[in-house]
């Protein structure tokens, strides 16, 4: 993903004295200490600068088998989505469900589409609402022509977060909206979804005409609704092809899902309080935004591989779609063109992670089985990335390393 230029001064200094931290030795089992021994030379690959820090853990038992600034404070790109994804998932649950609602009006020909923040709502969704709104019209008897009103208010005005770079919005995420349409990016995704479900009522013989935007009253009688789409669908998506809208989206629905409103700064504490409740320290995060495009957002290697042990380590089920979602090496979402050539091939379809670029930024967080048969957990996070070398292949090695083969 391009974007403007990175403030690398920001974090440089700090996180260059971290990476004097050796390779840990916590490792318990002859092949960690392998796979720590393996590591020294690939983690210290020129390719991937002076700004990197590597952390690899035991995903069942959480020991270090090898780290290098752990605990530093890097931008994390879209790995980001991790963190996403684990709080959405812990707060709602992986069976929630998105309602996107047509409810009446103060009199019998006003309607009012209400929007839900389902992040994964299409087009063929939204003209199912409209025929199941036609079809309880014309049972009801209520004759037309309509107004049709809109309720948004679910998420405030959108702003962009801090950290996104000017045209990042909407090139890179939508303006947040509690109704747009997946994979849309125009300036207004709402007047998108609008046009599409108008269309879909005329189309059904409803005479109807927009009336602007209104707020819906908690006891309005319901017409219709769609709630089809479940939250583990949303976030399989948002995860294998790094769906920011879908991310943003989330962000808010945990703030809310929590008690919060859907601000930057509520999702914000409502991530963190999240996160605090599955166990994460929280002490050094700066969680900005839910995608990751912010170049505000701090994440360590070692919060990122703490939240992949809950992932996997079977005590939290709630969390499994985190897992489904996971790009697979050499073969899908943003990993599909991946793990091509020697030596990180051959690891090709055994590593299971989230990818995140910025410019300057690279990064990889995931899982893969070791040749104990057992679940490494790893994240590496390149800052101030050099533009000389192939970082993606050094930064992929490091991954086919933990995995055994490299």
């Amino acid at each position: 993903m391009s974007r403007s230029p990175w403030l690398a001064a920001l974090v440089g200094p700090v996180v260059a004295g971290a990476l004097l931290v050796a390779p840990s030795a916590q490792a318990t089992t002859a092949v960690d200490a392998q796979i720590a021994r393996d590591l020294r030379g690939p983690a210290a690959a020129s390719a991937l600068g002076s700004d990197v820090t590597v952390y690899v853990a035991d995903a069942d038992t959480g020991a270090a088998i090898f780290e290098r600034g752990a605990d530093a404070r890097q931008i994390p790109a879209s790995t980001m989505k991790l963190i996403t994804a684990a709080t959405s998932l812990s707060t709602l649950g992986p069976d929630h469900r998105f309602v996107t609602r047509v409810v009446r009006g103060p009199s019998p020909r006003q309607l009012i589409l209400v929007g839900g923040g389902d992040p994964i709502l299409t087009a063929a969704d939204l003209t199912r609402l409209a025929a199941r709104t036609a079809r309880t019209l014309e049972r009801q008897g209520t004759k037309g022509p309509f107004q049709l009103s809109l309720d948004d208010y679910l998420f405030p005005s959108p702003t962009p977060a801090k950290g996104w770079a000017p045209g990042d919005s909407p090139s890179y995420a939508a303006a947040v909206r509690s109704l747009a349409i997946v994979g849309e990016y125009s300036s207004d995704t709402t007047a998108t979804a609008l046009a599409i479900f108008v269309a879909a009522l005329r189309d059904k013989g409803v005479s109807v005409a927009y009336a602007g935007r209104t707020v819906a009253k908690d006891d309005a009688e319901q017409i219709a609704s769609f709630d089809d789409n479940r939250l583990s669908d949303a976030v399989e998506l948002m995860l294998r092809v790094s769906e920011n809208n879908v991310a943003e989206i989330l962000f808010r629905q945990v703030a809310l899902g929590r008690g919060y409103p859907a601000t930057w700064s509520s999702s914000s504490a409502a991530a963190r309080e999240a996160l605090s409740a599955l166990g994460i320290d929280t002490a050094p995060l700066r969680l900005v935004d839910g995608s990751g495009l912010s170049s505000h957002n701090r994440l360590t290697a070692r919060t990122l591989t703490d939240v992949l042990d809950l992932v996997v380590d079977g005590k939290h089920p709630e969390l499994s779609p985190a897992f489904d979602g996971l790009p697979v090496a050499g073969e899908t979402g943003t990993l599909a063109y991946r793990f091509s050539a020697p030596p990180a091939s051959c690891a090709k379809g055994d590593v299971f992670a989230k990818t995140g670029s910025l410019t300057g930024v690279n990064t990889l967080a995931g899982v893969t089985r070791g040749r104990d048969g057992e679940w490494k957990s790893f994240a590496i996070l390149v800052n101030a990335a050099p533009s000389y070398g192939d970082l993606r292949l050094a930064i992929d090695t490091i991954a086919a390393v933990v995995h055994g083969c490299a």
